[in-house]
């Protein structure tokens, strides 16, 4: 039977470990965080509500990388994908060749991100893939326990080359069915809504944050006007993506097909209907991921791989610019650029020949 370690412990990383381990599966389970760490080892066993119910109990919880690698299969990484090349670089000399290494999700770009430092620099002869998004629509309010609001039905998955998604799939389809084969990783990262969906409306209702005021993220922080500017950036998303050869769905159509949905006039009015949106809670901090990840790891790459093909991002470059002056930050530079994604001077179809 396989063997699992997950990295990153939030509501992501407990569902999964929890849900694997209920299943038998040998479950390592890490997390830099001290204090949750003590605290899982004092529960032992993690529970999940809501869509889905059970309780499991990893076979090793620890805050030490290489306690969780030593015998494993499968690495996944279920953390915030900023977190991404710090992981890969912490975990490069406790993986052995032949191991699948798997970022729950990619993001933009993930893949290529990790696949420089364990492949191009550190010579590993590791199995690479990035999900499209994080297979659990969940929510962790307490240490040990975390709440499922809805099951997603479709997850893409790409290896990287993705001549080797079939393999993944035989590894991973038969424990996780609702994960689906996707042509490369260019659809599972650049096809995302994160980048729409998190860090504009957390901008946008900013003075709530400031004042402290809580709200329901989706059904609040999501009015129509906000809809609107969403969907305006949705269209540069939408053209970077076609520009690449990736026929990418706009932000409506993909979270009807996610989430099982009639078609809706408009995406404020979807979003209304999304039953797993309902009820979330909005970031309190700035440091929160929807808008520090999904700037770093979305927008970013977006615009710089945008703006190398010719393609103009205007509402993208007015976010990532009101994210880094809120943040006191300079996301152009920390961000996963074109260079750094090992993708600089390069033409859409070298970018595909590269992923294929």
């Amino acid at each position: 039977m396989l063997k699992f370690a997950i990295i990153g412990a939030g509501a992501g990383g407990q569902t999964m470990a929890a849900v694997l381990s209920s299943q038998g599966y040998s479950v390592k389970l890490q997390d830099i965080d001290q204090e949750k760490i003590r605290r899982l080892q004092e529960l032992k066993t993690i529970k999940v509500t809501g869509k889905i119910q059970c309780e499991g109990t990893p076979e090793r919880i620890t805050d030490q990388l290489p306690e969780a690698l030593e015998d494993v299969d499968v690495i996944m990484v279920v953390s915030t994908t900023d977190a991404h090349r710090s992981i890969a670089t912490q975990c490069l000399p406790y993986l052995r060749d032949g191991q699948l290494f798997v970022l729950n999700p990619g993001h933009c770009g993930g893949a290529l991100e990790v696949a420089r430092i364990l492949r191009d620099e550190g010579g590993k002869d590791v199995l690479i893939a990035e999900a499209g998004d994080l297979m659990y629509a969940c929510r962790s309010y307490e240490v040990g326990t975390a709440f499922q609001s809805g099951l997603k039905t479709t997850v893409p998955i790409a290896a990287l080359p993705a001549r080797d998604t079939g393999r993944v799939m035989e590894v991973l389809g038969p424990i996780f069915p609702n994960l689906t084969p996707a042509p490369s990783v260019l659809e599972t990262g650049f096809q995302g809504g994160g980048a729409m969906l998190h860090p504009i409306p957390s901008l946008m209702n900013i003075n709530k944050m400031d004042l402290g005021e809580s709200y329901d993220y989706y059904m609040e922080g999501i009015t129509p006007h906000v809809a609107d500017i969403i969907s305006a950036c949705d269209k540069e998303r939408v053209a970077v993506c076609r520009a690449l050869g990736v026929d990418a769905l706009p932000l409506g159509e993909s979270l009807t097909k996610i989430y099982s949905l009639e078609p809706r006039e408009s995406l404020y009015d979807l979003i209304q209907h999304i039953e797993p949106y309902k009820g979330l809670r909005n970031p309190t901090t700035v440091k929160h991921r929807f808008i520090v990840e999904d700037t770093m790891s979305g927008l970013v790459p977006l615009a710089s791989i945008g703006g190398m093909l010719g393609i103009e991002t205007p509402m993208m470059n007015a976010f990532i610019s009101i994210a880094g002056a809120v943040c006191g930050r300079d996301f152009w530079q920390e961000g996963r650029t074109a260079e750094k994604l090992g993708l600089a001077g390069k033409t859409a179809e070298e970018i595909r020949a590269l992923v294929s």
